[in-house]
């Protein structure tokens, strides 16, 4: 990448941000991730400050300080990575001088006051461990405010001189910013000036600020744990140290890369630019995105506040529901319920007699989510949404990119975008829930609701199968017929191919809702142990015979094994024209066009295929172990792809 020069003025109009230097063609994947955690900051501090703030019973000096941290927290993930984006996804790399000071005042402010924050939450930390007797008396909310004032008005004076000293600097050399954004000294190493100064009161701030704050958080450390082991039983020192745990792990997490990226600039030159600068980075995306987590989860009574209000406001949309059904009752499908079913208080779902005698119902499911796993949800619970974040952001630049670029619209890139829709489809239909479950507690579906979800999850998975064998064809024609390839994938041919790709998939699946619907339940109310409705999984709960359903269904898991022999059919035809092909450069470059493809189709079928054998016959396998890996092909996909193959082909031809 080239990159301007501009040169010859004392102060320049603007710097050209160049983002991380060395990593320009992986720009796009990992702004994918920090746009992530960037949306995981806002919603997790925004939810703590809010819930801290609506609480009154939660106005106490740690929690106070808690909300302290989370405004922090906005601040510092705020000031920088909306600009960070642009540069990543618009190539706005220009940013304006007054502009940078601005950016680089609000970025080394909000980390000066984190560090003023995690000091003071040490002090709360010590008083309640060494002196709980008087916590009441030495932390009032006066005193708190109190605090609060003076970490703000020592970040104002300390870095506000820092600023005005860049601005006096001329810069008459490179106005180019090897950075992602306006950093003190990667800005100061610009100017033409003498520097001296700059890099003496940058030195005196950081020993203010950081060197100050760590000293007195590890003597905070030191006393508590002196008072910790004072303690008689094993038991209270461990519930103790508990109580630290969640802000020693925040401490790690934001003095670790910020101390690291502050020497770098200053001492690291033999480490690799994009490495201090991708470790420089980390404080503004590790803290805001992992102190809700670390720190406020593991505080129990937010937690229950949190809880509580996802679960009352449940519980209202529920009671709407339920009035709404009695002011407009549906027509009743069965005969009224018996004397035996009215003492219970009525059932969740439909009854209905057998012929045997016996009774089925229309039930209520309750998905248990990772059975063995359930401590561990909470956890669980991050990957699956980063996830799931990622998937929206790659699948929907890639299918807005293909569709603004008259230049894409080619085979090859309806093919991926399709697959991108499809990816979107096919999380959507269980992330939702699933996180829904891992967050708040097993939840109930409806019957209907379960069939409906089922079907769209097999349908997607099916409609992936199908567009990755119309990808190998793809690449068979490019390769061994491509002089033939605008006339053998023309337009009208994609769209046939396209039809296929629905209605093949529509057509294998709706027999399966239809034969899972006839199966009849013998209780209301169902435990069913995974994070969705699998055909299988459903379908093991019947009271009757499932044998019509599991031969249909190997029926149908037949059509994606024909699926894969046509792709190995085509990579044996390719390879045999790679490898006819004179030089090795040539032959380097046409697997290459193919090695996104593969890893794609690994990426989807192996955990698909367990899945579907292991509900079938894997019996000895632990029952959380493939639940795992069968969520593995509703996330890795559609997170994958857009990196894997989009990133490789679309963005590298594109610019």
């Amino acid at each position: 990448m080239s990159w301007p020069n501009r040169t010859g003025a004392a102060i320049p109009p603007s710097f050209f941000l160049v983002g991380i230097p060395g990593l320009e063609s992986a720009h796009l994947p990992i702004s994918f991730l920090f746009c992530a955690m960037y949306l995981l900051a806002l919603v997790g501090n925004g939810t703590i400050l809010l819930v801290v703030v609506s609480e009154r019973a939660l106005h106490q000096p740690m929690f106070l300080l808690l909300a302290l941290l989370s405004v922090a927290d906005m601040g510092l993930s705020s000031s920088t990575i909306p600009k960070m984006l642009s540069v990543f996804w618009l190539r706005a790399h220009d940013i304006a001088f007054h502009a940078c000071l601005a950016q680089m005042f609000f970025l080394h402010a909000f980390t000066a006051l984190e560090s003023g924050l995690l000091l003071a939450m040490a002090f709360d930390r010590y008083v309640a461990v060494c002196d709980p007797l008087r916590y009441t008396a030495i932390l009032t909310n006066p005193a708190v405010a109190r605090m609060a004032v003076a970490i703000v008005g020592r970040a104002l004076v300390l870095l506000l001189p820092l600023v005005l000293l860049v601005r006096r600097l001329p810069f008459c050399r490179s106005w180019v910013i090897a950075h992602s954004y306006c950093e003190h000294m990667a800005v100061v190493k610009l100017a033409c000036g003498d520097t001296r100064l700059n890099s003496t009161y940058g030195l005196v701030v950081v020993a203010t600020v950081i060197g100050f704050d760590v000293v007195f958080i590890a003597v905070s450390y030191l006393l508590i744990l002196g008072a910790i082991f004072r303690l008689p039983s094993r038991r209270a020192r461990r519930k103790t140290l508990g109580t630290c745990s969640s802000h020693v792990c925040v401490i790690l997490l934001f003095y670790t890369p910020a101390v690291f990226s502050f020497f770098a600039h200053r001492f690291g030159h033999g480490v690799a630019p994009s490495v201090h600068i991708l470790l420089g980075n980390l404080y503004l995306f590790a803290p805001p995105a992992l102190n809700p987590v670390v720190y406020a989860w593991r505080t129990k009574p937010i937690r229950l506040r949190v809880l509580s209000a996802f679960r009352s406001y449940k519980g209202r949309t529920t009671d709407r529901g339920r009035e709404g059904g009695r002011q407009a009752p549906a027509p009743r499908l069965a005969a009224p319920f018996g004397p035996e079913e009215k003492q219970s208080g009525g059932t969740p779902g439909r009854r209905v007699h057998l012929s045997n005698g016996s009774l089925s119902y229309s039930p209520t499911f309750v998905l248990l989510g990772v059975p063995g796993l359930q401590s561990l949800h909470a956890w669980l619970s991050i990957p699956f949404c980063t996830g799931y974040l990622i998937a929206l952001l790659g699948n929907s630049a890639i299918l807005l990119v293909v569709k603004t670029e008259a230049r894409l619209h080619q085979p090859m890139f309806y093919f991926l975008s399709v697959l991108s829709a499809i990816d979107l489809g096919l999380s959507t239909s269980t992330l939702p829930q699933m996180l829904a479950g891992f967050w708040f507690g097993p939840g109930e579906i409806s019957f209907g609701a379960c069939l409906t979800q089922m079907f769209f999850i097999h349908t997607f998975t099916g409609m992936e199968s199908v567009v990755l064998t119309c990808m190998a064809f793809d690449r068979y024609v490019a390769i061994c017929h491509p002089l033939r390839y605008a006339t053998i994938l023309t337009k009208s041919h994609i769209a046939w191919l396209c039809s296929v790709v629905v209605l093949r998939p529509f057509l294998l699946v709706l027999p399966i809702a239809v034969l899972t619907q006839r199966l009849p339940f013998c209780s209301p109310r169902i435990n069913v142990a995974h994070t969705y409705c699998e055909h299988m999984g459903i379908a093991k709960l019947a009271c009757a015979d499932i044998r019509v359903n599991i031969i249909y269904g190997l029926f149908t898991i037949s059509f994606l094994m024909g699926d894969v022999v046509l792709i190995l059919l085509s990579y044996v035809r390719i390879l045999r024209a790679v490898f006819r092909l004179p030089s090795k450069e040539a032959r380097l470059k046409s697997l290459g066009t193919c090695g996104s493809h593969v890893a794609v189709i690994f990426v989807f079928y192996t955990p698909a295929f367990f899945s579907f054998l292991t509900h079938c016959f894997g019996r000895n396998i632990p029952h959380y172990a493939h639940i795992l890996i069968a969520n593995l092909y509703v996330i890795l996909p559609p997170v994958l792809n857009p990196v894997i193959y989009g990133v490789r082909t679309c963005w590298r031809r594109c610019y």
